[in-house]
Parts: structure tokens; C-alpha cells; sequence
């Protein structure tokens, strides 16, 4: 059963399938996970801030007033 893969495997790919081969594969497994990474999988780390999630964070750090979050989150949520 293994001879007959490997003998498989040489006429189809001929000497070049030993290299051709894993070479294939793992171009394959780094194209899937490019393609989960891109659309905002779990090592991404949530995908990209929006603005008002960056004004939240910044309001919840203490670098914000009040006052100065309600008037930014305005201008943001005008824009929408």
C-alpha cells in the first residue's frame, strides 16, 4: 500500500514531488490562516478598534472629561 503511493507520487509529481509536495501543503495552511486572520479571527486580537470604542476606553482610562466625551461621541455618532 505504501509502495504503491510512493510510486504514485513519482510519476505523478516525478523526483520533484518530495519537494513539490510538502512545499504545497504548506502554502496551503498558511493561506487559511492569512484568510481567518484577515477577517478579524481569534488571533487577531478582536480585529481594529472603531472610534467610539477608542473614546470609550480612553473615557473609562481617566483621560477624558465627561464633558469632553459627550461632545467627541456626538461628533462621532454625526458622521454615522
Amino acid at each position: 500500500m505504501i509502495l504503491t503511493a510512493l510510486s504514485t507520487s513519482l510519476i505523478a509529481f516525478g523526483a520533484g514531488g518530495w519537494i513539490l509536495m510538502p512545499l504545497f501543503w504548506l502554502l496551503l495552511i498558511v493561506g487559511i490562516v492569512l484568510l481567518v486572520r484577515g477577517r478579524g479571527g481569534p488571533w487577531t486580537g478582536g480585529g481594529r478598534e472603531t472610534g467610539i470604542d477608542v473614546l470609550e476606553r480612553r473615557f473609562a482610562e481617566g483621560e477624558l472629561s465627561l464633558e469632553q466625551y459627550r461632545e467627541r461621541r456626538s461628533v462621532l455618532e454625526e458622521k454615522r
